[in-house]
């Protein structure tokens, strides 16, 4: 196979290059007999790893797994033998799930806009002289012996870094790591070295086309991580852009100068970029946002922005820096992030307080020194890129995966012991404290032991489905002022504070979160409720808050996920009428007054019955009394609004719904409407999933892609619903090319109709979800959302205790009957989005009666 790929390499012709590549195909399809399809992922699953993954970004190969504590040994055994000598079986179908990945990458205009940015900030360096993927032409030619080369070359201890972060005890775990990877020896890696870059004294621009919303982009090239300017970029990018009181922030976006605007900065081992976007309001040129975004710059140039904006800065990052540091995730890719740059580690530590010694003139000279004419920008306009070149479909003869055998090594893993691990299931009559206020306020309430953070929830169980000016009236609400403060001073105020309050509506709820530090609890709850009490209409601002509804509702008929993922499903769902397009037409919008949503929808609001959750380090007595001074009470004085309701289609014959949109892949849904709910089915639900198709050890995963090489993504699941009035719904999904949509459909429908059967992988997926369930330590908020979920599902305990105990008693008969039942004998909604020139609607008619939707039939606009 290694010489055939060189001779591949090395042949000119189409039809020649394709002889040889059939030849790769069979001889590959010999060599499949010999290997065992995906048994990493196997032992993986069988020690209850969550979350394995990998990702290759510029300057950083990673790793991920989440293991219990218990099976570290295992783990070690498994990651000791997987790095030292690969042997690269199966390869021509996992080449063809990187060809997808490439090809789902030509569908992004992001990807395209990105890499226009770095190939004109660097035209020396590998950042923009190169993409992680590569060219088509790239993956066109690949060659396994250079693959090995990058391997040994690479692949060394002194070039690598474990990074665990857990409760362990460290001196041991170092030695055992140290003793399981004796095997690797050290050799000088080569340096990477490149010629520094040449400043512009004019700016680089590009424009770029493509089927998505249009959008402006800049980017500056800066020092890299380790530089001591570091710091001042880090102040540079939140004065003007931290989600709450920048200049960006408040002058762009809460002013409404346009649909939306950010910036952020990558921190890059040999050099920074800072990134800045904007996307425009309708009728708005994207060159008037690029002078927006250069005034927000010169601002600080010139030192107009406001002292203490610094140390509020340097507050709201303390804040950030204790929430990242309450998970294992935050703590390990800190750690990630100062191997892979160099830092040394009591840079991370202690960088809060270089970001509190940076000074206001500081600040000043840097952005005079580094912010001039040498930027790249980006105008993203819709329309055709004939520049696209896809992969194209190679002939690829389904593998043998061999998933009923084991090799010897995997027996070895599943045969070494391990200490067991006591699950620890939530009491809710223990863990929680219910209690009414004097006033009448229903609290729920944990209390936070770890540190002095909170989160305080309002709920309301009204929303959109309610009233369909309640999402309007509370966007605008972040547009309002009071009596007493500005709209900006209220959001200056907030930040100060190192606090934020954030409103979500959803076709059933209201949810208005406060969060921050506790100290500043009381003074941060009295700042919301004077707004929510004190709020002052704006009909300017309202106008132009439906003028930017209006963009953005033309936007999402340009976003691709949103039609098939929320627009596609709702009227599969539910039919021609249905909650996604149920919404205010342009004239409703027109018509609305400010006074009416202020007056009607946000004073009256504590009016309605709701409830609050609390998390945080107050005791139950100091936050009811705290709560006295600022809450009105739960007296209800009147009901909600009667709930539009959305009656659900039975899923009673094959359908296909297909829509054109301009893309090289093609993307499939397949869903069906099943049974109502029952808390009874969790574990044969569990059990089902994660045999069948919800990771990278199922079935659908291993055939889909490791055997047939049909994708990169795809999956299939058992879905239940978030309410317990809703049913159950099948799901399947595939993305492929728009040429292989005809092998994609049956490969998968084959899996619908008839289950293979894997004893050892009913196995593996008892023992991951008894060890994952082992594992699980549901802390902080999440004990709060735990209990909502199960009161909104008319549970009164924790549901994995149910499922721990029912799963060692599963059969492999009990998996075959629930697939019998919920799969095997439905009927399916296809969802079909592609690009109608690469795939014919009519072709489709073999899967069942088409029905071809516009956008207008999706959107209802």
């Amino acid at each position: 196979i290694d010489a055939l790929y060189e001779k591949y390499n090395q042949t000119e012709g189409d039809e020649a290059r394709k002889n040889v590549y059939k030849e790769i195909d069979r001889v590959s399809g010999e060599a499949a007999k010999y290997a065992i399809a995906n048994e990493y992922d196997k032992m993986s699953q069988s020690i209850g790893a969550k979350g394995t993954n990998a990702f290759t970004s510029v300057e950083q190969t990673v790793y991920v797994n989440d293991i219990p504590e218990n099976q570290f040994n295992k783990w070690l055994a498994i990651e000791a033998e997987r790095f030292r000598n690969p042997i690269l079986r199966l390869f021509h179908t996992e080449l063809e799930a990187v060809y997808e990945e490439k090809n789902i990458s030509l569908d992004r205009d992001g990807r395209k806009v990105d890499e226009k940015l770095m190939e004109g900030l660097f035209r020396n360096h590998a950042y923009g002289t190169q993409t992680t993927i590569g060219t088509v032409e790239h993956l066109k030619n690949p060659s396994l012996k250079k693959i090995r080369n990058y391997y040994t070359a690479n692949y060394v201890p002194n070039n690598m870094a474990i990074i665990m972060v857990g409760d362990f005890d460290p001196d041991a775990v170092v030695a055992k790591v140290s003793k399981a990877f004796a095997y690797m020896k050290p050799h000088p890696v080569k340096p990477y070295i490149y010629a520094p870059e040449e400043p512009r004294t004019a700016p680089k621009e590009y424009t770029v086309f493509g089927p998505e919303a249009e959008n402006f982009s800049m980017g500056f090239r800066l020092p890299g991580a380790a530089s001591s300017d570091s710091k001042y970029l880090v102040m540079m990018d939140l004065i003007l852009s931290n989600a709450k009181a920048g200049l960006i922030d408040l002058n762009l976006q809460k002013a409404q100068k346009v649909l939306s605007a950010g910036s952020q900065i990558d921190m890059l081992k040999d050099y920074s970029v800072h990134y800045f976007t904007a996307t425009p309001k309708q009728g708005q040129s994207l060159d008037e946002l690029r002078t927006l975004l250069w005034d927000q710059i010169n601002h600080i140039k010139k030192g107009e922005f406001a002292d203490d904006l610094l140390p509020a800065i340097v507050s709201n990052e303390k804040l950030d820096f204790i929430r990242s540091n309450e998970e294992n995730q935050g703590r390990a890719y800190a750690m990630l992030d100062a191997f892979c740059l160099d830092l040394d580690w009591r840079h991370k530590v202690n960088e809060i307080d270089e970001l509190a010694s940076v000074t206001k003139e500081q600040i000043v000279e840097f952005a005079n020194k580094y912010y001039n004419n040498d930027y790249v920008c980006v105008y993203k306009k819709v329309g055709t890129d004939n520049s696209i070149v896809k992969i194209d479909k190679p002939q690829i003869t389904a593998v043998e995966v061999n998933r009923n055998a084991k090799s010897p090594f995997l027996s070895s893993i599943l045969a070494m012991p391990s200490e067991s691990i006591q699950p620890v299931f939530l009491n809710y009559g223990e863990a929680i404290e219910s209690f009414i206020t004097p006033k009448g306020l229903p609290v729920v309430y944990y209390k936070n032991t770890e540190n002095k953070r909170f989160s305080a929830t309002f709920v309301w169980d009204m929303g959109r489905l309610n009233d369909l000016k309640i999402p309007v009236a509370f966007s605008l609400l972040n547009f309002l002022g009071t009596d007493k403060y500005s709209a900006d001073e209220l959001s200056k105020a907030f930040y100060r504070l190192a606090c934020s309050y954030y409103i979500s509506t959803s076709d059933d709820q209201i949810r208005i979160n406060l969060s921050g530090l506790d100290e500043n609890f009381s003074e941060a709850m009295g700042l919301l409720m004077h707004l929510l009490n004190n709020a002052k209409p704006d009909q300017a601002s309202l106008d132009a808050l439906v003028e930017r509804i209006m963009k953005t509702r033309a936007n999402n008929k340009l976003n691709k996920g949103l039609i098939l993922q929320q627009g596609m499903y709702a009227y599969a769902m539910y039919g021609k009428d249905n909650p996604f397009n149920y919404q205010l037409s342009e004239s409703d919008l027109k018509k609305l007054k400010a006074e009416e949503l202020i007056g009607y929808h946000i004073k009256p609001l504590f009016g309605y019955a709701h409830k609050m959750f609390y998390y945080g380090s107050k005791s139950r007595e100091e936050l009811s009394t705290g709560l006295e001074s600022y809450v009105p009470g739960a007296v209800v004085l009147k009901g909600y609004p009667k709930a539009k309701e959305f009656k659900r289609t039975e899923t009673s014959q094959d359908k296909v719904y297909f829509t054109n949109f301009n893309m090289v892949q093609a993307e499939i849904i397949w869903m069906n409407r099943s049974g109502n709910y029952d808390p009874a089915k969790q574990a044969d639900i569990q059990l089902f999933n994660e045999y069948f198709g919800a990771g990278m050890s199922s079935l659908v995963f291993q055939t889909i892609r490791e055997s047939k090489a049909l994708a990169y993504s795809s999956y299939s699941r058992y879905s239940s619903p978030s309410k317990k009035i809703d049913p159950y719904y099948i799901m399947a999904y595939i993305g492929t090319q728009a040429d292989k949509l005809n092998d994609a459909i049956p490969a998968m429908n084959e899996l619908l109709y008839k289950m293979p059967r894997s004893d050892d992988g009913f196995t593996g997926a008892k023992e991951s979800i008894l060890s994952q369930i082992s594992a699980d330590r549901i802390r902080k908020e999440g004990v709060l959302n735990s209990y909502e979920n199960a009161q909104r599902m008319g549970l009164d305990h924790d549901i994995r205790k149910d499922v721990y105990a029912a799963i060692p008693t599963k059969s492999y008969d009990d998996l075959q009957s629930f697939y019998d039942k919920n799969y095997k004998t439905n009927h399916y909604n296809y969802l079909i989005i592609a690009d109608r020139t690469k795939v014919n609607p009519q072709s489709l008619e073999k899967y069942g009666k088409v029905d071809e939707l516009t956008l207008y039939d999706i959107f209802g606009y």
